[in-house]
């Protein structure tokens, strides 16, 4: 049985936690003995936490309206019509910006927000800094691999789960077998290895085991054959 971390690993789980505490946090300031601003100071980094994630968003979106665009432009099918050029996004004006360190920052306030005496398990489940437990059967734990093509380029589609991290393997059918490739700890993960010269179409296996705390659990995956072919120049 694992108590799970009240914070996720995940940035859009960060920023739920944020918005929460910037919300609620207000309503137990004067019962947990907290000053306005230290308030003040997590709905300044919910602010700018919520406002980074959009800004990489945006920039996200547009990357890949413009790789898509770039790559008719460049490659057809002829004929094939372009549309209007992606319009890079106009952002709103950045918030008040913070200091780094947001999480610990936020970990030692809910630090002492535990250790006061008023505080309950009431409140820490409004506010939202109760960990979870959960059953985790470590040794019968086994990645799914999926995959897709990313501009030609295998893209290892994996679930994160309960694990810290991947560690892929991939056996390229040149006699050396399966070999490291990577640890991946978000998902997914690409294989930017190039094509073997001379070659139109390669077939590479890939197998992959969870880790956490940097150590090998449970079971190796199925192994999944992913076909690449070489790409217009």
């Amino acid at each position: 049985m694992l108590n799970h971390d009240f914070i996720s690993k995940s940035d859009p789980g960060k920023a739920v936690l944020l918005k929460n505490l910037a919300l609620k946090l207000p309503g137990y300031a004067a019962v947990l003995g907290l000053t306005p601003a230290e308030v003040a100071s997590v709905q300044a980094d919910a602010a700018m936490f919520k406002h980074i994630l959009d800004r990489q968003e945006s920039y996200k979106t547009f990357n890949q309206g413009n790789t898509a665009y770039k790559n008719t432009l460049r490659d057809g099918p002829l004929g094939a019509p372009l549309g209007p050029l992606p319009v890079f996004p106009t952002l709103p004006v950045a918030p008040i910006v913070v200091s780094a360190g947001i999480f610990p920052r936020i970990r030692k306030l809910i630090g002492r927000i535990k250790a006061t005496p008023t505080y309950n398990e009431g409140m820490g489940e409004d506010l939202g800094i109760v960990g979870d437990e959960q059953v985790i059967d470590v040794l019968n734990l086994k990645p799914v691999l999926k995959s897709r093509l990313d501009a030609g380029r295998p893209m290892i589609i994996w679930f994160k789960g309960s694990a810290d991290s991947i560690e892929i393997y991939v056996d390229r059918k040149d006699g050396a077998g399966f070999v490291f490739l990577a640890i991946d700890t978000y998902p997914d993960y690409i294989d930017k290895f190039p094509m073997p010269e001379g070659l139109e179409a390669v077939v590479w296996d890939y197998k992959a085991v969870y880790r956490i705390s940097d150590k090998h659990v449970g079971q190796f995956s199925d192994v999944i054959s992913v076909t690449v072919t070489r790409q217009p120049r």
